[in-house]
């Protein structure tokens, strides 16, 4: 039997078996003796004597159900369903094998002519007629053959047809349609009918319709509308690397923009050139309108592209919808990422700091009526303590808290939430009586406290877990489960709170039970009062400092997990920032409020805020900064709101407002090479300039404007080769990639796609892919071509020497620095190369068109075409990417300048906007501030020094000593004073650094040595030089010195260790070194002219005039005769410089 017995039997056929279904039949049925009886008539003479089952006409008997016996309700899987319109009761029955439906709800149409036999309960067989009913239900829904019976025990009882759900899994979405009911209108829906539903509020700027004439004026007289009017009138197309189109055009006096997407079958666009005046206008139709939507900003490009166009619009669209007031107060709180994580001083002495919190109320209370507990953990031993309470109002709270005090002692610290029952003054003078420092977590941040929160997790679910059965009880389990939390091992500290309070381990019930199997029970050793103290004392000791030593690295593996998703987020007084608050759960209404303003800022995570005239303190995860759209010049009123469902909208506020699925863009328009994000509005120009200047300057960048743009180009200069050492293919295994970054994987790949820069592959190389995460927080795509780079041919093009840029700017006056829009990618690869940077993901291969970072000869290439490009220009220096402009005359400048941008763009390179500065007395360049004659650390670098942690691991050395290590040149004596910490990181020491007083004074002298704002002076190729050296027992060191007007100003410092056999020269021996390295260190400037050489060792005017016996002294002699200079005795006290830097101040002490 099954569903083949519901279609198309006759009445001959076999019956459908049915346990419970129907009841006394119609006239439709076949006749039957007891027609004229209910069923339950039936049950009550069919009984049997002592009642517990019905005697059925077959002889068998049936027991008796609870809902029949007795009339009470039994679990029978009955439902609300609908058929044919109608909301009725369904059971779905697992002994049944069709479909019974009452007759009264089939209409006359619906039945089929056919005539079923089925089998009933009492296994009489009864024939009824077969209609097509249709059936939404949880369990079914759809068209079915159903039996019609007049008196069914449920309207519908559903049997196991085919496609229907078991009882036990009902669709638990389903609801019912709307359906037909006699309902009586109410007196408020009575009311509600008579009123008249309030008009939408529509944006002011619709009502501004603007003229054609208006328009054509406005276009006219608009400057950054010339380069677009001029391209009209020469007719010139552009034509991207993907093939994309576009011109401008003018019809009717209106300047158009036409562009023809290269996809077969887009339409081709002809787009409004709007002019500044209007275009406010349009971002808020676009955006904000009751049409726009509040989307994002590829959205409301992609929106405005369809129909308008003006230069840097995209610019424009990202500061408008990242400035709109709604999309910032409804943005989902996840959006703002974390700031890291705080630390807090470790306690040492128990029940020192206490944590306090309530749980509750609890239900259902217990038979004492206590509906709450009070926490408290001791932030040394994690020793927790509880008690159950009926309230909590002040006074009830302070009673247990001397209840807890009476037991542990009275603590010095109390840290708690922001409750009445804390805060009141009764807790006030409670805690001002026993010298109790209350301290409070900032409102909305229980992560402050999250030591007792943590544990009032913890106790609640062990509650939950003991109540079970009896949860009233839940009072009386309290006690037990503190012991049992007391007695187990903490994993922060290594300890069960029970040993690091009382120095031992207490006697639980495992050792009771280890007890009662062994036979066996620990005595203590016999010992004086005396003994016992200092021996308790001692083991009390070594525990506590295991423990804070466990809490410490505890704490550190926690903050750096959570590190990873956080990112540093600093106000400044006065910003302006959005507060997130409770609210209603409802995703339209506002969870940010604002904008308030930032008053002041309190430690390093807590900021004050001026919120409506009241002064209150937040964490940071609280707040995010605020963007105030600045005033148009249009002068048009703020369009209408119109906030919409998160799940439709994105946000955009925060910048984070891309669309990431960029599969799935058919009907969107993507314009990856003609939509910049950045324009020559965003180059930065000295305010050192006067207006004519700046004019000039901006003259030139509109000249140039395609060349500024942060989308890259494809140079004709040149293109990169890989030459292997063998052919056999290279291929990694790529590494594990979180779920969570699939997406941004696929995101990159695509927009490396949209622009040309990445293609499929079916190479038969293969490099894994890692994502870097950058200081901002975003995420660089990179790939690991380290194998790759294994086997390649080394180029051995030579990378640009800083130090002979450095050398050429002494007499600048005017700097401009130009940085290539991510340039690797502007250099094509070969075909035979393009294979080889294949690279892996979880979509499929992919490899490169254009070069790629990561792959060792790529700064050779890019170097390569640098030279290239500037080969011939006077004044312009480059240093891989970043082009160094530096003339005398502003004149000079700006010709140097043009040429260099014409070279650009016959190149068919771009640079940054804004990356490029120009016209700058000043400039930072390679991480030094260059001008005026002068040389200097950049500040920002400094203050990273002077904000660096103390290095705990070797890595952690090695990485300090290089960020220093890098400005070696301002800090006099830096290898002697680097001395402690370079040691340290010597092979065989540990990795975890053993930090002393002497790694603590050259940690601390380089910083401050750093602080001290050092300046070097830029060295004037056309001045002589002076060479100071001086040796000491322990080390060498040299300046190098240029007069001007009198006065020597340093160039650079440089000193060195002496290596161990150096050590054992005599002192002469030692001071000709120090000349011949000081010769060697500042070849560059003293090769090939005269210098100076001043010495406070005079024996060493004997090496330029007669032979020495000493053969080490004469090789080194010799060595010096290429060089011309002049050794000039000074005495030591002017040699100041030189034996500073030689000498090694003693850290031992």
């Amino acid at each position: 039997m099954g569903s083949s017995l519901v279609k198309g039997r006759s009445a001959d056929d076999t019956s459908a078996r049915h346990d419970a279904a129907a009841g006394p039949t119609d006239s439709r049925e076949t006749a039957h003796p007891d027609d004229s009886k209910g069923l339950s008539l039936i049950v009550r003479e069919n009984l049997t004597e002592d009642g517990t089952g019905v005697k059925l006409a077959s002889g068998d008997t049936l027991p008796v159900l609870s809902a029949a016996a007795s009339g009470s309700p039994v679990e029978m899987p009955v439902s609300k369903g609908m058929v044919n319109g109608k909301l009725v009761d369904v059971l779905r029955d697992r002994g049944c094998t069709t479909v019974i439906v009452r007759q009264d709800l089939v209409s006359e149409e619906q039945f089929t002519g056919e005539q079923r036999t089925c089998l009933l309960i009492d296994r009489t067989i009864r024939t009824f007629q077969v209609a097509t009913i249709e059936l939404d239900t949880p369990f079914f829904t759809g068209k079915a053959e159903a039996l019609c019976v007049l008196t069914p025990v449920y309207d519908i009882v559903l049997g196991n047809i085919y496609g229907a759900r078991q009882p036990a899994d009902p669709d638990q979405d389903w609801k019912p349609k709307d359906h037909q009911a006699n309902a009586v209108e109410t007196r408020g829906q009575k009311r509600k009918a008579g009123r008249t539903r309030p008009p939408l509020q529509v944006p002011d700027s619709l009502n501004d319709i603007v003229s054609v004439d208006d328009l054509i004026q406005a276009q006219k007289e608009d400057n950054a509308l010339d380069a677009s009017r001029k391209l009209a009138e020469s007719g010139e197309k552009k034509i991207s690397k993907s093939g994309n189109s576009s011109y401008f055009l003018v019809k009717k006096d209106v300047l158009y923009r036409e562009y023809i997407d290269a996809t077969p079958g887009s339409d081709v666009l002809v787009q409004v050139v709007v002019p500044t005046k209007f275009r406010n206008q349009v971002l808020k139709l676009a955006h904000e309108s009751i049409l726009g939507g509040h989307f994002g900003t590829k959205k409301t490009r992609d929106k405005i592209l369809t129909h308008f166009f003006w230069p840097g619009m995209h610019a424009d669209i990202v500061r408008y919808c990242r400035s709109c007031g709604p999309c910032q107060r409804t943005s989902p709180k996840g959006k703002v990422t974390k700031v890291p994580l705080g630390s807090t001083p470790l306690i040492d002495e128990p029940f020192r700091r206490v944590a306090m919190d309530l749980v509750g109320p609890i239900e259902p209370a217990t038979s004492k009526g206590n509906r709450y507990i009070l926490t408290v953990v001791d932030y040394a031993t994690r020793y927790p303590e509880a008690v159950a309470l009926r309230r909590i109002d002040a006074q009830t709270v302070a009673e247990a808290l001397m209840d807890i005090y009476s037991r542990v002692g009275i603590p010095r610290e109390v840290l708690t939430d922001r409750g009445s029952q804390f805060t009141s003054e009764l807790m006030k003078e409670v805690s001002r009586l026993f010298s109790i420092r209350q301290m409070t977590t900032t409102p909305y941040h229980p992560a402050c406290n999250g030591l007792v929160e943590r544990f009032n997790g913890t106790l609640k679910s062990m509650l939950r877990k003991m109540c079970e059965e009896r949860p009233k009880d839940w009072g009386r389990y309290l006690n037990p489960l503190l012991f049992a939390y007391r007695e187990s091992v903490q994993e922060s500290t290594g300890f069960s709170p029970f040993e690091l309070l009382f120095g031992r381990a207490v006697r639980g019930p495992l050792a009771i039970l280890r007890e009662l199997w062994t036979g066996e029970v620990d005595e203590p050793d016999t010992k004086t009062t005396y003994q016992y103290v200092l021996d308790l004392k001692d083991r009390l000791q070594l525990t506590c400092e295991v423990a804070q030593q466990n809490l410490s690295k505890s704490a550190e593996r926690y903050r750096r997990q959570y590190n990873k998703k956080a990112k540093e987020r600093k106000f400044e007084v006065d910003d302006e920032v959005l507060l997130l608050l409770p609210s209603d759960n409802n995703k339209l209404l506002m969870h940010w409020k604002g904008p308030f303003k930032v008053v002041k800022k309190i430690g390093q995570m807590d900021y004050r805020i001026d919120k409506d005239g009241k002064i209150k303190t937040f964490h940071a995860n609280l707040l995010k900064k605020y963007y105030r759209r600045e005033e148009s010049a249009g002068g048009f009123d703020v369009a209408g709101v119109s906030v919409v469902d998160d799940g439709l909208s994105e946000e955009c506020s925060e910048g984070e407002n891309e669309d990431v699925n960029h599969s799935s863009r058919k009907d969107i328009l993507h314009l990856p090479n003609l939509t910049p994000t950045e324009s020559l509005k965003d180059v930065q120009i000295s305010p050192h300039l006067d207006d004519k200047q700046r004019e000039e300057v901006n003259s030139l960048l509109r000249e140039y404007e395609e060349v500024l743009t942060d989308m890259p180009g494809l140079t004709n200069l040149g293109k990169h080769d890989i030459k292997l050492v063998h052919k056999e293919p290279i291929k990694s295994k790529p590494y594990p990639l979180p779920h969570a970054l699939r997406g941004k994987v696929k995101e990159e790949v695509q927009k490396m796609i949209d622009v040309g820069i990445v293609e499929s592959s079916s190479s038969p190389y293969a490099s894994p892919v890692v994502m870097v995460k950058k200081k901002d927080g975003t995420i660089r795509f990179c790939c690991d071509y380290r194998k790759l780079n294994q086997v390649t041919v080394t180029d051995a093009e030579p990378i640009p020497d800083q130090e002979e840029i450095f050398a050429k700017l002494s007499r600048a006056k005017y700097f401009t620095k130009i940085d290539l829009t991510k340039g690797y990618w502007q250099v094509p690869l070969t075909e035979e190369a393009k294979e080889l940077t294949a690279f892996v993901t979880p979509d499929g291969l992919y490899q490169f068109r254009s070069m790629p970072f990561g792959l060792v000869n790529a700064p050779a290439s890019f170097s390569r075409i640098m030279r290239a490009l500037l080969r011939g220009l006077h004044g312009v220096d480059n240093f891989i990417d970043d082009i160094l402009i530096h003339t005398v005359s502003f004149e000079e400048h700006l010709d140097t300048l043009r040429e260099v941008f014409e070279r650009l763009r016959r190149a068919n390179l771009t640079a940054r906007p804004t990356k490029c500065t120009v016209g700058c007395v000043s400039i930072e360049f390679l991480g030094h501030r260059i001008g005026q004659g002068e040389l200097r650390p950049v500040q920002d670098k400094v203050d990273a020094v002077q904000g660096a942690a103390r290095p705990k691991t070797k890595k952690q050395l090695r990485s300090f000593l290089g960020l220093v290590g890098y400005y070696r040149r301002f800090v006099p004596n830096f290898a002697a004073l680097a001395v402690p910490l370079t040691d340290r990181t010597k092979k065989g020491e540990p990795l975890l650094v053993k930090w002393g007083d002497a790694e603590e004074a050259a940690f601390t002298t380089l910083k401050k040595k750093l602080a001290s704002e050092p300046i070097l002076h830029l060295p004037d190729l056309d001045l002589p030089f002076i060479l100071r050296t001086d040796a000491s027992d322990h080390g060498l060191g040299a300046i190098l010195l240029q007069e001007t007007e009198g006065k020597k100003f340093p160039i650079a410092y440089a000193s060195r260790k002496l290596l161990p056999r150096e050590q054992r020269y005599c002192v002469m021996e030692r001071e000709c070194l120090a000349v011949v390295w000081g010769v060697q260190k500042f070849e560059p400037y003293l090769y090939g002219k005269h210098y100076e050489l001043e010495t406070d060792h005079q024996p060493l005017q004997c090496i330029a005039k007669s032979k020495v016996a000493n053969s080490r002294i004469l090789r080194w002699a010799l060595a010096l005769q290429p060089y011309q200079f002049s050794i000039t005795a000074i005495k030591g006290s002017e040699n100041v410089g030189a034996d500073y830097l030689s000498r090694i101040p003693d850290t031992s002490s």
